[in-house]
């Protein structure tokens, strides 16, 4: 036995195996790259990068090959473990994050300025293995490239490379794998959907702002964030794979399965981004993508979840933005009235409420017991409305400039057949309610449509808005001889929506200091359908005459109040005009 003192190295250790010292190195290496990321992302939380030196900042970002000879060769992030793949993405998106919302206050830390511009040439090929990551199983990474990704294209704005873009969408058209397309789609809705002014107003300015001692970069006015050509950026390169991919997803909800869901709703909240009007794209940039809309109707069937339908409606819903667009238009755009004639005829001929999934389990409306899906019921109203609303106003407009007799013969035609196609889809809309709700059989739609939306304050008032237009639309020859004047009347929607809200004449001027809701629009039609069918809106008020004009009555007070301190908003005169001439109206009735 040989004996060593304490202390003492074995003679073995100081022969190590080559595989064995390799091995240690590896390891040394890898446990050295993961304290860099985990430095980086210490010094990410401060807002600040100037404390990292060059060599450690770029030690992230390359990869050792061999131990002794020290050349570097790029990262391959593929190759990466797991774990350290999602701490080097997540670092990723925290500098891109802390870029913008510097960016947006105008004042950024000049070293994370230049490790952004320094990836955007894209010196490391870090961009384009973070795209390779789309092709990874590893749904975690997946998502955390996606998003790292999205954030980075922001941040780069018009500067983002094209090929980029390119490699991106075309991978929509090679694959037929939904979950591979899931990594672009989620791209492309992130940038699309953002928020130049995002950061919350109530947010302490530190939470983004360079500690003291950083070295910063004060932005003009011209570089600062403005997420806009992006966008178009994005949108414009989804455009040339867009027919095709409309067709397969097309195909996907035709024999639609449950794993399929995340890269469906994603898809249709794509879609739906793209043509808000809350993108802020040109109409140019989004033509293409009020097309293929008419299948969509198609596919609402039995066969799709209650989620996919909420989808889907909201997506219609946006098509057919009658209450800030379409109803302020005097010609309207070809694509809305031909999913508005699809929405119609689907109700009327092909039955489309039978298939509403209200509730789960077998049976008509889904059978089952519980509270339904009111959410999915409410954005149904709605379509219907603005489809029946989009279809009279479509009509009226193609002949609201005729004077020859015959061509307004031929519009009087033109609206009867209107009058009994509309007529037949609100008489199937108003059973389908009161078989799901608990509104009394008798109360007409002009009324329930204001319980129908009564936390929904938008679909509300946009809601109300069709329902008036309709009325004036089709009742322009007087009140029809059928039950259709009832079914539509403005008078009882407009009292049934001073009950709802308490006779509270300051309610109704929140919503018109508020830009959230079509208000405006909605009180300014009212009244001018008040003061040209005064005897009407008499009848038809009865009883609640004098408490609904006392409504209107406070709330011409009230705007008088603010227009005298020059505190409203925007010129509210039109409306004050035809509050005094309904006002006289009354004042006639009550001195007689």
């Amino acid at each position: 036995m040989v004996l060593r003192r304490s202390g003492s190295n074995p003679p073995s250790l100081n022969m190590e195996e080559p595989a064995k010292k390799k091995q240690r190195i590896d390891n040394d290496e890898e446990n050295d790259e993961a304290s860099e990321i985990e430095r980086l992302q210490t010094n990410l939380l401060s807002h600040c990068l100037c404390n990292v030196s060059e060599s450690s900042l770029r030690k992230p970002f390359i990869s050792s090959g061999n131990g002794n000879d020290r050349e570097f060769r790029s990262t391959v992030l593929s190759e990466w473990e797991p774990d350290k793949c999602l701490e080097f993405l997540s670092a990723l998106q925290l500098m891109f994050d802390v870029a913008i919302k510097q960016n947006t206050r105008g004042l950024m830390c000049s070293r994370i300025a230049d490790v952004c511009k320094a990836l955007a040439r894209n010196e490391h090929g870090i961009v384009d293995q973070i795209i390779d990551l789309s092709c990874t199983n590893n749904k975690f990474i997946s998502f955390a490239a996606s998003r790292a990704l999205a954030s980075f294209f922001i941040i780069t704005k018009e500067n983002v490379d094209s090929s980029w873009l390119e490699r991106l969408t075309q991978s929509l058209v090679n694959t037929h794998s939904p979950t591979q397309m899931l990594f672009t789609l989620d791209v492309v809705k992130t940038v699309v959907e953002h928020k130049d002014c995002s950061i919350h107003p109530l947010e302490d300015a530190e939470t983004s702002n360079p500690p003291a001692g950083c070295n910063t970069i004060q932005l003009e006015d011209a570089e600062s964030l403005d997420s806009t050509p992006v966008k178009a950026l994005c949108v414009k390169a989804l455009e040339s794979k867009w027919t095709v991919l409309v067709s397969k997803f097309d195909a996907i909800l035709s024999s639609y399965t449950p794993q399929h869901e995340s890269a469906v709703l994603t898809f249709l909240e794509l879609w739906e981004s793209i043509i808000s009007v809350k993108a802020n794209l040109s109409v140019v940039d989004t033509k293409l993508f009020y097309s293929h809309l008419d299948n969509l109707v198609l596919l609402l069937t039995r066969n799709v979840p209650g989620v996919i339908w909420r989808h889907l409606l909201g997506l219609l819903n946006e098509v057919l933005c009658y209450g800030s667009t379409l109803a302020l238009q005097d010609v309207l755009p070809d694509e809305p009235c031909s999913l508005a004639h699809v929405v119609v005829r689907a109700v009327k001929d092909w039955r489309l409420l039978d298939s509403l999934p209200y509730r789960h389990g077998s049976g008509r409306f889904g059978g089952g017991s519980g509270d339904g899906d009111q959410p999915l019921l409410q954005k149904a109203v709605l379509l219907i409305l603005k489809s029946v609303a989009v279809t009279v106003k479509e009509t009226r407009s193609d002949s609201s400039d005729s004077s020859l007799a015959s061509e307004v013969d031929d519009l009087n035609e033109d609206m009867d057949v209107i009058e009994r196609s509309i007529r037949e889809t609100l008489r199937q809309l108003d059973q389908c309610v009161k078989l799901l709700m608990p509104f009394h059989p008798e109360m007409p739609l002009s009324q329930w449509v204001v319980q129908m939306f009564h936390d929904q304050d938008d679909f509300l008032i946009e809601g109300m808005v069709c329902c008036l237009d309709v009325a004036n639309g089709l009742f322009y020859r007087g009140p029809p001889q059928n039950d259709l004047g009832h079914m539509l009347s403005p008078a009882l929607t407009f009292i049934q929506f001073v009950r709802a809200v308490s006779h509270d004449h300051d309610v109704l001027l929140d919503f018109l200091v508020s830009n959230e809701t079509c208000f405006l629009l909605y009180i300014y039609r009212f009244l001018k359908y008040v003061r040209r069918c005064w005897r009407e809106f008499v009848t038809c008020c009865g009883r609640d005459l004098d408490d609904t004009m006392a409504v209107l009555a406070n709330l011409k007070q009230a705007i008088d109040r603010l227009v005298s301190k020059d505190l409203f908003p925007y010129n509210i005169n039109p409306v004050l005009r035809l509050l005094e001439k309904c006002d006289a109206l009354y004042r006639g009735i009550v001195e007689n």
